[in-house]
């Protein structure tokens, strides 16, 4: 569903907006995930402690500091250490 009042967040935008979010949080830089697919997402990739590039085009994904090219997102959990056990002991909850 799009929505026409929505602004366009461009790369810098997008990278103070994931520091904003994490010290309102109290969340250190280096805990944050930054999950993003293009150029515009770099600079919030690298300035989370984790970033992934999913399914991105190759640009971003020789820049990215991590990548992953999958169908489902739950791979994510298994680049954070999450066995197949405890990522299906996740979803039954």
């Amino acid at each position: 569903h799009l929505l026409p009042h929505h602004p366009i967040i461009d790369a810098s935008q997008k990278a103070y907006l994931l520091r904003t979010l994490a010290a309102q949080n109290n969340i250190p830089l280096d805990q944050v995930l930054a999950i993003g697919d293009g150029a515009n997402d770099l600079l919030m990739m690298k300035e989370a402690g984790l970033g992934v590039a999913v399914n991105a085009k190759s640009r971003v994904q020789l820049e990215a500091p991590t990548r992953l090219n999958s169908s489902t997102l739950l791979d994510i959990l298994y680049i954070l250490g999450f066995t197949r056990e405890e990522q299906e002991a996740l979803l039954a909850d």
